[in-house]
């Protein structure tokens, strides 16, 4: 395979797990807060367009939950 081929796929794997991890914040934000937080991406195309540093915190809520899940999936098994 090519270098361009190969940036390509981890360019595609990238948005997508940025778009799943920053959507899963705000449905937790929106959870959390009983319906009060208001998110201004409804989709992708508003997900690439507004991505900034103010939405830092909303995907490291996501990527923390994942990883919460996964471990309590581990001690779950275990």
């Amino acid at each position: 395979m090519s270098i361009a081929f190969d940036i390509f796929i981890w360019l595609m794997i990238e948005t997508i797990l940025g778009f799943l991890i920053y959507s899963t914040g705000c449905a937790i934000l929106k959870v959390a807060t009983l319906g009060k937080f208001k998110s201004d991406v409804t989709d992708y195309v508003s997900f690439k367009a507004n991505k900034s540093k103010s939405t830092f915190l909303i995907c490291l809520l996501g990527f923390s939950f994942y990883v919460l899940l996964i471990g309590f999936v581990a001690y779950m098994s275990h």
